[in-house]
């Protein structure tokens, strides 16, 4: 559950920033390929990537892994 609602997450605030996928790598300082594979899924990113990607887009990793918060 929580890797597909990464895959779907990750690749929702890219496009909601209007980011390519090219920007996305050379913030991140990364190839283009690994961000096309951490968006289908074949290649998952490190703890500091996915720290990396929150920050850039301006979103919690708890967003990306697409958890809801209890009360």
């Amino acid at each position: 559950m929580f890797k597909e609602n990464f895959i779907v997450n990750i690749k929702r605030a890219r496009e909601e920033k209007s980011y390519t996928q090219q920007y996305v790598a050379d913030v991140l300082d990364i190839s283009r390929t690994n961000v096309t594979k951490y968006e289908n899924g074949t290649l998952e990113p490190s703890i500091e990537i996915i720290g990396r990607m929150a920050e850039l887009y301006n979103v919690s990793t708890d967003w990306l892994f697409g958890i809801k918060k209890s009360n």
